[in-house]
């Protein structure tokens, strides 16, 4: 009478670390590359490297997500400073204006949880490209909140860095 219960040495079984579906007889996951074949040692420096990983990936996620904010950030007050020029100036292509850049800059906020690293670029990119013509316009606009827009380049900066450093430990971590 057959056994049930014994595995072919060829079934599959789960990887101890992605939990992806690996070959008893691999030495290495396909997935993530932990040593199935590796003395525990080698197996738990694999996995303690991958928490680490993690953890940073984690990190620089809350830093994509304030460069995120940033952009929401800005287009309120985009809105806001439209709405308040319109008030006092009562031209229409003010207001039309500021709510076009900020509808642009909430799509950047939105884009940004899906490709945080093009839509924090863009965003950085209009910031700057708003920030030259109002010096164009009036050059002390330039040092009219200083502070803020040094603020905000350092949030883009920032979740730049963070997206880029976020793309590397996906790769390494082979997470889509």
């Amino acid at each position: 009478m057959e056994d049930h219960l014994s595995i072919p040495a060829n079934d599959s079984v789960f990887c101890k670390s992605c939990y992806e579906k690996v070959n008893n007889a691999d030495a290495f996951c396909d997935n993530c590359g932990y040593p199935l074949k590796g003395t525990p040692e080698e197996q738990n420096i694999f996995i303690s490297d991958r928490t680490y990983k993690e953890i940073d990936l984690e990190d620089y996620n809350k830093q994509i997500k304030k460069a995120g904010m940033t952009l929401y950030l800005i287009a309120a007050f985009t809105l806001l400073w439209g709405v308040i020029l319109y008030a006092t100036s009562k031209e229409t292509a003010i207001l039309i204006g500021s709510v076009i850049i900020s509808v642009i800059f909430v799509s950047l906020g939105f884009w940004s949880r899906k490709k945080p690293l093009a839509a924090i670029i863009s965003g950085a990119a209009l910031y700057a490209i708003l920030i030259i013509l109002s010096a164009i316009d009036n050059p002390l606009s330039i040092l009219s909140g200083i502070i803020w827009k040094i603020l905000i380049i350092g949030a883009f900066i920032r979740g730049i860095k963070a997206a880029i450093d976020a793309e590397k430990v996906k790769k390494e971590l082979n997470i889509k």
